[in-house]
């Protein structure tokens, strides 16, 4: 009897990283994804599912749907032929490859249960392992210690990663991340008044200042209000890309001129947005439906065989400090702050040292050098050392090429599930044992 062994760089892996703006799929060992597309579909009305770029093109009865929420599937039907379409356009040899498939923290046990059920029933991959995302991201660094902040579009996670498993029960999550800002930037427009039309919509234009009102021709295109909204959004993400983070309690105002599809300019002060991302409620909607219930990150999580790092056995401490004062909404300061708290005093150091930002958000322009500066006043006994990648599509794919790299390690093939150890074994015993 022969059995197989294959190194990490015979194994052709696919790397599926979801997220709620973008999903990526490529192959392990690459730089970079082969493919990078919405985490959104297109249905038509005979209920066809559309995906990729197609969904940017009007068509009468086009609704556009997210696959995602919070990086959590909420559309499993379109999920699987969405993966499935872009399987069949890498030419994938399923039987051939495994696949590590991507997942964050604060997924519960059923849901777990039914990807790992979704993917060994619909695909025929040889092998299946399921990653946390911020165990990714630390080994994108080499840093099997670190604690990861990652600001996203649904959400922002603070995770610690211990010899790079995750301490869920440390770790913290809220959804002041780039859709918060979005619905910030579309209250401020409509509240100034300012029409926010699709360019797919406008046939011509004359370029005009606000308070003017914008002078342009519509196409009179019919399509579907979601097709609408999922286009509009992409003028808010552009919006996001001229945002700055001011100095704290700065009163200073950054001033910059932008200009929407109407061929409209507006001058926006940069600063005034940007600030929610550490003062969640600095920034007062207008619109009550845009607004978001207030958060502390404190997430409650369910899963079985935690992993507890090893810690010394200390004499039971009878001056036990004053508990702290509940808080109903914190930034991403104070998110990272109370993380840092929360974690064993031998294990502090470590990770202030090593704390890895990552997510399309925190590329907004001195956003590291804000938080380093209020992370060092707030922990005065820590040596706290940001590590923010320089190359921007490095930082917003920073997951999926750790599960790249993770993949590719010439020890990791003991780890790929088979189907038929699925089978024997049993979903339950999967998820505790293998995929923790």
């Amino acid at each position: 009897m022969t059995s197989t062994v294959y190194g990490g760089d015979e194994i052709n892996a696919i790397i599926l990283d979801q997220g709620s703006y973008n999903t990526r799929i490529g192959y392990a060992g690459d730089d970079f994804p082969k493919i990078i597309t919405s985490s959104y579909y297109g249905q038509l009305e005979d209920g066809n599912k559309i995906f990729g770029e197609s969904i940017n093109v009007p068509r009468p009865n086009l609704e556009i749907k997210p696959i995602l929420k919070e990086s959590v599937i909420i559309d499993w039907d379109a999920a699987i032929a969405q993966y499935q379409y872009f399987f069949n356009q890498l030419k994938i040899v399923q039987s051939d490859q495994p696949i590590l498939v991507t997942e964050p923290i604060w997924t519960e046990p059923i849901y777990r249960e039914k990807l790992v059920e979704n993917f060994f029933e619909n695909f025929d991959f040889s092998g299946f392992y399921l990653a946390k995302s911020p165990t990714c991201v630390s080994f994108q660094q080499g840093r099997p210690n670190c604690l990861v902040v990652d600001i996203g579009h649904d959400s922002v996670s603070v995770t610690p990663v211990i010899d790079g498993i995750c301490l869920l029960k440390n770790s913290m999550k809220t959804n002041y991340g780039g859709r918060f800002l979005s619905n910030e930037i579309q209250d401020y427009l409509e509240n100034k008044g300012v029409v926010i039309e699709p360019s797919f919509n406008i046939k011509s234009k004359i370029l005009v200042k606000y308070p003017d009102m914008a002078n342009y021709e519509t196409k009179n295109i019919t399509t579907t209000e979601s097709f609408v909204d999922f286009q509009k959004q992409k003028i808010f993400h552009q919006f996001k890309e001229i945002l700055e983070v001011p100095e704290k309690n700065s009163t200073k105002e950054s001033p910059r001129l932008f200009e929407l599809p109407t061929g409209q300019s507006i001058i926006i002060d940069r600063f005034k947005i940007a600030e929610s991302i550490f003062e969640p409620t600095i920034y007062k909607f207008a619109n009550e439906k845009l607004s978001f219930p207030a958060c502390n990150g404190e997430i409650e999580l369910n899963q079985a065989n935690e992993y507890r790092p090893l810690k010394r056995v200390r004499k039971n401490d009878s001056n036990q400090s004053t508990p702290a004062p509940e808080v109903d909404v914190r930034g991403l300061t104070q998110l990272i702050s109370h993380t840092l708290s929360t974690i064993d005093i031998d294990l502090r150091a470590s990770l202030a040292n090593n704390i890895i930002v990552t997510g399309g958000v925190s590329l907004i322009s001195q956003l590291t050098d804000r938080l380093y500066i209020e992370l060092s006043n707030n922990n005065p006994g820590l040596k706290i050392r940001l590590h923010a990648v320089g190359n921007s599509s490095d930082r917003i794919n920073q997951a999926w090429i750790g599960g790249s790299v993770l993949a590719s390690l010439g020890t990791f093939h003991q780890m790929w599930v088979t189907k038929e150890e699925y089978k024997e074994a049993g979903i339950d015993r999967i998820l505790n044992q293998r995929f923790r």
